[in-house]
């Protein structure tokens, strides 16, 4: 089985704010964040289901497109 997330970030200077499950309205999500916190569109993902995935795993480019590390 497979992980999958969206990467939430503040926009200011693209610090990983947290980890977004891929089934969740990412577009609700945002709507609902603090002003300057948004939520990557891409869609990332790891095929190990044991492994524990965190922030630090991810990062956010400067025009705002999440990827892994």
């Amino acid at each position: 089985m497979t992980q999958e997330f969206r990467v939430v970030y503040k926009d200011s200077d693209k610090s990983i704010v947290s980890l977004l499950d891929s089934d969740l309205d990412y577009e609700d999500h945002e709507s609902r964040c603090a002003d300057g916190v948004k939520v990557a569109s891409q869609i990332l993902t790891w095929d190990d289901d044991n492994y524990l995935v965190m922030p630090t795993d991810v990062q956010v480019s400067p025009e705002g497109l999440a990827s892994k590390k």
